[in-house]
């Protein structure tokens, strides 16, 4: 009898695995071997659907932010909230993320630092993953803007102050701890307000 492999569930089940050996053990830790063994299968059988180490990363965290994606784009899509409202609760959901992921947030900064040091272009690396993020705030801020909830600001450069105070909090988490999620929230929702247009400029 002929035994059907679910291929895409499997895929998905050694990026499972795999998520949790990055986040116990480091990204240099972590070997081709170690993560067959987690998943139960040959190193062969892990190559028919990753070709190495670095793809399987990669994947892991696209997965490990896939329900963020799908909760902002319902948020997104919500005509009963203003933008600016939305704004506020896409950062929200992006700091509670990276919160509930602190661990691993430890793990992609050992995997940027080893990529540094083996000549590695970081910087298009990170720009790539972070591309879609950015890109949905400069979209928000310049709705709002052309709503008139915010004051008349370059939106690019706005999101680009609100993707740092992301950065920053990414370094709290895996460096200095110096702050938690209210305080971060707290702070993005300090700038947003400081945008919100005057009684004057609004009638």
């Amino acid at each position: 009898m002929t035994v059907l492999v679910d291929h895409s569930r499997r895929r998905v089940e050694i990026l499972e695995r795999a998520f949790e050996l990055f986040a116990e053990e480091g990204f240099a830790g972590v070997t081709y071997q170690k993560i067959a063994n987690r998943c139960g299968v040959s190193r062969t059988s892990i190559y028919k659907y990753f070709k190495d180490k670095d793809e399987i990363f990669v994947y892991a965290i696209k997965l490990a932010t896939k329900n963020l994606s799908t909760t902002v784009k319902k948020v997104v899509e919500r005509e009963d909230w203003s933008t600016v409202d939305k704004i506020r609760r896409v950062m929200r959901l992006t700091v509670k993320l990276l919160e509930e992921n602190r661990v691993f947030l430890s793990v992609v900064l050992d995997y940027l630092t080893s990529l540094k040091s083996s000549g590695g272009d970081v910087r298009r690396k990170a720009r790539r993953h972070t591309f879609g993020f950015r890109f949905l705030l400069t979209r928000l801020v310049a709705d709002a803007v052309a709503k008139g909830q915010l004051r008349s600001v370059d939106a690019e450069q706005t999101a680009a102050r609100l993707y740092c105070i992301v950065e920053a909090y990414v370094l709290n988490l895996t460096v200095t701890d110096a702050m938690d999620d209210k305080d971060c929230v707290a702070l993005i929702n300090s700038y947003l307000d400081e945008l919100l247009p005057s009684e004057k400029e609004s009638a």
